[in-house]
């Protein structure tokens, strides 16, 4: 997974995409077990891998979707967070949040 610019995320943002996004510090232990579980969900379904960007880039975009800790996979529609997971508590549990930004439900695993 690519690092994604701020100008990138806002701009996909702005322009009413749908798409999830992984947020992370490098520093962050927590979040490289996440990545991991990334890599595994991504591995079973190709199709829903998130973007990913290294939150300490992004201010402005810190901010505006008020992220309050990492890591964080993000459900962004029409241009607004649709909700952000926080914990990260299962591989299943990462691939459900990923399946439904694509089908466009909404599930329990979130928070808005």
């Amino acid at each position: 997974m690519p690092d994604r610019t701020e100008a990138e995320l806002i701009q996909r943002s702005d322009d009413g995409d749908t798409f999830a996004v992984f947020l992370y510090t490098p520093l962050c232990g927590t979040c490289k077990v996440a990545e991991r579980m990334l890599d595994v969900a991504a591995a079973m379904r190709p199709r829903h891998a998130p973007l990913r960007a290294n939150l300490n880039a992004m201010p402005r975009l810190a901010a505006r979707w008020r992220i309050e800790s990492v890591p964080c996979l993000v459900h962004v529609r029409g241009g607004a967070i649709s909700r952000k997971l926080y914990a990260f508590a299962s591989v299943e549990n990462v691939v459900r949040f990923l399946e439904s930004v694509d089908s466009g439900t909404e599930g329990k695993e979130g928070s808005p």
